[in-house]
């Protein structure tokens, strides 16, 4: 896989030579400066911060995960341009840092935001570095617009609270994607067991989490939309458990454009299944103590109809006695 890639990397380069002479006739006077983000959670923030100061290039789409890039002339080609680039560090070494040396472009300002984002803390974190250093480079005032982005941010994560704390999802036991993980226990949860990408669990794992999950009477099997659902499927069919499907990429979901959308989508998800699971464990209930009222009828009736007959022989016995003294 690698020594494919740094075959390619030749080829792209050329495109991208190729790509960046088609567009010399614009004057660089009238261009935006470009900046490169490796995901939608940067380019999400970053969109929204920049407004129309600058161009913004993702480079993978939502709906993959970045380990499964495939690399792309034209992305070569904005890398070559790019005044910035945003990354969040994984990446580097799986094809970014020879995309930038492909490309040609020693002087583009290299921009590190790593560690969790899908939890409030991790949110913030994010906007406030990405923020500063976008006021650092182009020499103007991000933050005004951080501190309104966090400010919402503090009010989904309040809406969340609320939610969390009606539905007592503490008291809920799920298993996760293990990417999702730290989303879930933020929102709650009692993370019970978590599971890696699903090409890499054995069938002795997928049994486990099986046998575990019916003992322990798990409500929740939530999936990582990235990763792949077909293992959580499986699990929910088998086991009883509500599927639920989460991003970790902003866009890749309708209503999912920003990072706070994308949270609150994530939180409102997990509540709908609790709903559900709590809506379904108390038809069960119901149907139990029914059947149980059944069965004490069925007792009942069992014993009316022994007092019938004892009370039938009774009189058969009298009136044969009666029948004699005649």
């Amino acid at each position: 896989m690698v020594l494919l890639m740094k075959r390619t990397f030749p080829a792209l380069a050329l495109m991208a030579i190729l790509l960046m002479a088609s567009f010399s006739l614009t004057s660089a006077s009238n261009e935006k400066p470009i900046i490169v983000c490796t995901t939608t959670v940067l380019s999400s923030i970053v969109e929204e911060l920049v407004g129309d100061d600058a161009d913004v290039i993702v480079l993978v789409q939502p709906g993959i995960c970045p380990a499964y890039y495939d690399i792309k002339p034209s992305d070569v080609y904005a890398v070559s341009k790019a005044r910035v680039i945003f990354y969040h560090g994984f990446e580097y070494k799986m094809w970014l840092k020879d995309m930038i040396e492909s490309s040609g472009n020693r002087d583009v300002i290299l921009v590190k935001v790593s560690g969790n984002w899908n939890d409030l803390n991790g949110a913030k974190r994010y906007i406030t570095t990405i923020a500063g250093n976008l006021s650092e480079i182009f020499a103007k005032d991000y933050m005004k617009k951080a501190s309104s982005m966090i400010s919402e941010l503090e009010s989904i994560g309040e809406f969340i609270n609320e939610k969390a704390a009606e539905l007592r999802v503490n008291e809920v036991k799920v298993v996760c994607m293990k990417w999702q993980k730290s989303f879930v226990e933020f929102i709650g949860f009692n993370v019970t067991d978590s599971y890696g990408p699903p090409e890499r669990i054995s069938a002795k794992r997928a049994a486990e989490l099986e046998e575990l999950i019916k003992r322990e009477g798990i409500a929740l099997v939530i999936d990582n939309l990235q990763s792949g659902t077909y293992f959580g499927a499986e699990l929910s069919s088998k086991t009883g458990a509500i599927h639920v499907v989460l991003t970790n990429f902003p866009d890749a979901i309708p209503g999912t454009s920003s990072l706070v959308e994308m949270i609150k989508y994530n939180a409102e998800q997990l509540f709908n299944a609790v709903a559900e699971w709590r809506s379904i464990s108390h038809a069960k209930e119901e149907i139990s103590y029914l059947r149980g009222e059944i069965e004490n009828l069925k007792t009942k009736l069992l014993i009316f109809q022994g007092l019938s007959l004892v009370l039938a022989i009774c009189v058969a016995i009298e009136l044969y006695i009666m029948r004699r003294r005649r």
